[in-house]
């Protein structure tokens, strides 16, 4: 495998990764409050789907977007369908943002919402196909590369999905009076709702 050409695919896919889109706008969105174990674990969700597209892809499943593409729809609808839920209750409850007692939810179910919601947008399978073949130009051929590939991918999209938690995290530090608590929580909310549209739209 040629290093150069790895280094070269952290550095793309951290780049494309931290560029304003629908993962990271959620995720700050997840993050802004108290609920650090919760947003860690969406965060979790995110970094898991890269690597199961990764994945997908290096089997040969990645050609399924085109063939069987009512699979990738019902992720897709379900990633949209969380997120409309999410702008409705922070709209409806800026107390989310603030979230001075954050609401119990599993580990599992804020992983799988991730999961559920990266898989979902149609941006990520598209992204490995096109920087997959600067790696591997003949393809993943075995267990040792394939394995070197998903540590570099969750390290490169791990970067930006855990850094955003801190940076939102000190945003929220900010958030002191209920009026600019309830101006975020409107401003986050619409951003969501638009974030869900876009997505269904793609």
């Amino acid at each position: 495998m040629d290093y150069a050409a790895l280094a070269a695919y952290f550095v793309a896919l951290t780049a494309l990764t931290a560029a304003p889109g629908p993962l990271v706008a959620v995720l700050v969105a997840r993050s802004i409050g108290n609920d650090s174990r919760g947003a860690t674990a969406f965060a979790t969700g995110l970094c898991l789907g890269d690597v199961l597209a990764v994945c997908a892809i290096a089997m040969g499943i990645g050609s399924l977007a085109e063939t069987r593409p009512e699979w990738f729809a019902v992720a897709k609808y379900a990633g949209v369908a969380y997120l409309l839920w999410l702008a409705f209750r922070i709209w409806n409850d800026a107390s989310v943002i603030q979230a001075a007692r954050p609401a119990r939810r599993t580990w599992l179910a804020s992983t799988g919402a991730g999961i559920a919601l990266c898989l979902g947008n149609p941006s990520t399978v598209l992204i490995y196909m096109l920087l997959l073949p600067t790696v591997a130009p003949g393809g993943i051929a075995n267990p040792h590369d394939l394995t070197i590939v998903l540590a570099v991918t969750f390290a490169a999209v791990g970067v930006v999905f855990f850094g955003a938690i801190l940076l939102a995290r000190q945003v929220s530090n900010l958030i002191s009076s209920p009026r600019s608590s309830s101006l975020l929580a409107r401003a986050t909310s619409v951003t969501i709702a638009i974030t869900s549209v876009s997505m269904l739209a793609a």
